[in-house]
């Protein structure tokens, strides 16, 4: 049995969980060019390793794509097909459990980064068991407070929503909390800008602390403006769309 002082931790690798909703009302965003764009964030992510599990959920949670080489993954159109409701709480509660047992299983050599992204347009309505209500979300709260705690980070982008208020309810950091528009180019804009934002933080080849993460890793104010509206960030901002991006920093 190995022992865990024995194990190294590798900086240059990154450990990816992707979570995304799949409910009806995603294919108003256009699933093909989701599915695009969201392989395109994965296989973005070159130099160094990463290594990618992605899930999808409606009422229900399912692994599709599981400990994949960055350039291997592929998502497709059939990947993410919309129909049902939003067991948020459920499934964000099993992407972290699926993600700790990969990490787990990693024996010798550990990721030094360990990072989920959550692609969402609605709010919780199908959860079951102790996952639902009140319940559901504390045990959610409580996971993600715990793996913060080991430096993990989580991205949450969501529309139709306040995302920051809803992530932050979470116990995530508002700085990786993010609106995007409820359109094809406010999702294609939203991943682009996850994008750019994990790159800043899988070239910190050295360990971080926790505020040093979450610097590195916070969405900049041209990625928020550009996911809100769609389109590159213009020198006059409407008032309402500011609103989205304020953040006490």
């Amino acid at each position: 049995m190995t022992n865990t002082t024995d194990i190294k931790i590798d900086y240059d690798w990154t450990y990816v969980g992707v979570l995304i909703d799949t409910s009806g009302s995603m294919q108003a965003l256009n699933p093909e060019n989701t599915s695009k764009q969201l392989t395109g964030l994965i296989k973005e992510q070159t130099g160094g390793k990463v290594t990618v599990t992605v899930s999808r959920f409606s009422n229900n949670y399912e692994v599709f794509i599981k400990n994949k080489e960055a350039s291997e993954v592929n998502i497709t159109v059939e990947d993410i097909k919309p129909a049902g409701m939003t067991a948020l709480y459920e499934s964000f509660c099993k992407i972290i459990d699926d993600t700790t047992e990969c990490i787990n299983n990693f024996t010798d050599i550990k990721p030094g980064k360990i990072v989920i992204i959550v692609l969402t347009d609605g709010e919780e309505n199908a959860s079951k068991s102790e996952y639902s209500g009140k319940s559901g979300l504390e045990i959610l709260t409580k996971k993600i407070t715990e793996k913060q705690e080991q430096n993990w980070l989580f991205y949450f982008l969501g529309t139709n929503i306040d995302a920051i208020k809803m992530g932050t309810g979470f116990g995530i950091s508002q700085q990786t909390c993010i609106n995007y528009g409820n359109s094809q180019e406010g999702c294609t804009n939203v991943i682009r800008s996850t994008s750019q934002a994990l790159s800043r933080v899988r070239f910190q080849k050295t360990p971080m602390t926790r505020q040093e993460l979450i610097h590195t890793s916070a969405y900049t104010n041209n990625e928020r403006i550009s996911s809100i509206i769609g389109k590159p960030m213009q020198e006059n901002v409407d008032e309402n769309i500011q609103t989205h991006i304020n953040l006490d920093i």
